[in-house]
């Protein structure tokens, strides 16, 4: 996958970068140099693809989080106008006992490696992460351009994790910088489109041009490969954050995995579906403006705490083990769970 970009000639780093307007500036931040004389990361400049058109790329992730089933089937890379964004449970995989059980890359897992992944999401996070509140006066409308986001048509078929990983690269340049109101439609898009970089099959991504004209038909082309350029700017070019689906799918596993019983408790018996359920509750919290100070691993405890408060009478034991591995304190997940309850009475 490419990891650079080649533009047209562009102002000198001490020139500020226009989006939506030529007279506004994008995120009051300043481009970085010509892509033939940009600092890239070590990861990225490894890629020889680098000075390649088509925008910013982002190198493919080395690790990919469990799930419950198989491998995808791959998708195919031109539209189908009647898919929507809702999550598409995998095909399932079945343990010894008949149950389905979590499956990576690599085939099932135990224990201890589904602890290897939360120990890694975790140490991305903790690197990455930086709590805070977005401006007063964006508040209300954050929470309409997120809604907004979960309910595009998903005609290209990116994956559950593309769309939370957009919120999350969205998110964090809220706490980070200053972004005006009249901007934030075109952060959302962009967003998403640095997402799909990151997490699909390089075939499976969309020209820029088909990208607009289903999702940011306002803006050209320059204007949303300059908006990328100035995103990553913000974030230091490191888009790979621990998500909060990625924990979300982590706890879960981990709670089956440990209660096996929890299988018997759940809609039709299938936990692809279930997480399916959570993940769509977990994204609406993501709306939520004042959940942003807290980390996505604390968001999803929460989402899975409040269900099994819910499915069985013994949820203690697990969630208590669960804080442990997460190395989360008592007092962060009540604050949290205090407000994800009333996120989620507008659900």
């Amino acid at each position: 996958m490419d990891s650079g970009a080649r533009l047209s000639p562009q102002p000198s780093a001490s020139e500020v970068s226009s989006v939506s307007r030529p007279d506004e500036t994008a995120l009051c931040c300043l481009l970085p140099p010509p892509a033939w004389n940009i600092s890239l990361p070590a990861a990225t400049r490894r890629f020889p693809e680098a000075c390649q058109s088509g925008g910013a790329w982002i190198p493919v992730p080395s690790a990919r989080g469990p799930q419950w089933g198989a491998a995808p089937a791959p998708r195919a890379a031109g539209p189908a106008p009647e898919a929507d964004v809702s999550p598409q449970p995998p095909q399932q995989l079945f343990g010894p006992e008949g149950r389905p059980v979590p499956c990576d890359w690599g085939g099932l897992l135990d224990e201890r490696r589904l602890v290897a992944h939360l120990k890694l999401a975790l140490g991305r996070e903790a690197r990455l992460w930086r709590g805070g509140q977005p401006q007063v006066e964006i508040c209300d409308a954050f929470q309409e351009v997120v809604l907004q986001l979960l309910r595009l048509k998903n005609i290209f078929h990116f994956s559950q994790s593309t769309f939370n990983l957009a919120l999350t690269i969205f998110s964090r340049l809220l706490v980070s910088v200053k972004v005006k109101e009249r901007l934030l439609q075109c952060v959302t898009i962009t967003s998403l489109r640095l997402a799909v970089k990151v997490n699909e099959e390089e075939e499976l991504i969309p020209r820029i041009k088909d990208f607009i004209k289903h999702y940011g038909s306002g803006y050209t082309p320059n204007e949303l490969l300059r908006m990328e350029l100035a995103i990553l700017d913000k974030l230091h070019w490191d888009l790979y954050i621990g998500t909060p689906l990625d924990f979300l799918t982590i706890f879960h596993a981990l709670v089956v995995l440990g209660w096996p019983h929890v299988v018997e408790l759940l809609p039709q018996r299938n936990p692809s579906l279930h997480v399916a359920s959570l993940t769509r509750q977990l994204q609406h919290c993501m709306a939520g403006h004042q959940l942003l100070q807290f980390k996505g691993s604390t968001l999803a405890l929460v989402i899975i705490t409040l269900e099994l408060e819910r499915l069985m009478p013994d949820w203690c034991t697990p969630i208590s083990d669960l804080l442990k591995k997460a190395q989360i304190s008592i007092e962060q997940l009540s604050r949290c769970m205090d407000l994800v309850k009333q996120q989620l009475r507008s659900f």
